[in-house]
């Protein structure tokens, strides 16, 4: 019987651990700190914020393409699963950039 291979496992458990620290850090600093002066501060570094986020989605990128290299040499039948992937993460970041971007409207 062919033994799974699990050496992604720590990697993974670790970039998993990492986001839930910053995302509980980001909602501590939401519920204890002072929403205005919050929503002044995220208003007033918007762009350097983007940019921030663009240079994180290039990474992102540049490590996807190196990572599809590998998975398309595994066979034909990996395509259209790639694919879909690729579609989906795309329209997550589109939709996140919208969302942000219409948040950014509403607030006076």
């Amino acid at each position: 019987m062919h033994k799974p291979d699990l050496k992604y496992l720590r990697p993974l458990s670790n970039a998993l651990a990492w986001a839930l620290l910053l995302l509980m850090v980001a909602v501590m600093i939401n519920v204890l700190g002072d929403m205005q002066y919050w929503r002044g501060w995220v208003r007033d570094h918007a762009l350097g914020l983007l940019l921030w986020r663009m240079g994180l989605y290039a990474v992102l990128i540049y490590g996807w393409l190196r990572m599809r290299t590998r998975l398309l040499l595994r066979g034909a039948q990996i395509r259209p699963r790639l694919r879909r992937t690729e579609v989906a993460g795309i329209a997550a970041l589109v939709l996140l950039e919208i969302s942000n971007i219409l948040s950014s409207l509403e607030a006076p």
